[in-house]
């Protein structure tokens, strides 16, 4: 398996999923509509995420504190962002996705 944007935590079907799948916001709602001239608030307005807070590529908005880590910058079901899996060795990646 290679290492990149994806998750190695995604399954098939979340690979699947229907892009109207993606309509929450990093809190778990559905994201309101942007009103022009209104402060956009990517936590609030983006609708990036799927019902379980994770967004198309298996990463979710939160890091492991808890703390907003912004879109694609927070940890996968795993508990790795992307960025962890892209400086790990071979055999600590393999030992994270052998048994995904």
């Amino acid at each position: 398996m290679s290492r990149g944007k994806y998750s190695p935590f995604l399954t098939r079907a979340m690979i699947n999923a229907r892009a109207d799948s993606f309509i929450y916001n990093a809190h778990g709602n559905v994201a309101p509509d942007y009103v022009v001239g209104e402060i956009f608030d990517e936590k609030l307005h983006g609708g990036h995420y799927d019902k379980d807070g994770y967004d198309y590529y298996g990463y979710s908005a939160w890091n492991a504190d808890g703390e907003y880590a912004g879109l694609g910058n927070g940890i996968d079901r795993g508990g790795y962002t992307e960025s962890d899996y892209l400086s790990m060795s071979d055999s600590d990646f393999e030992d994270v996705t052998m048994y995904q």
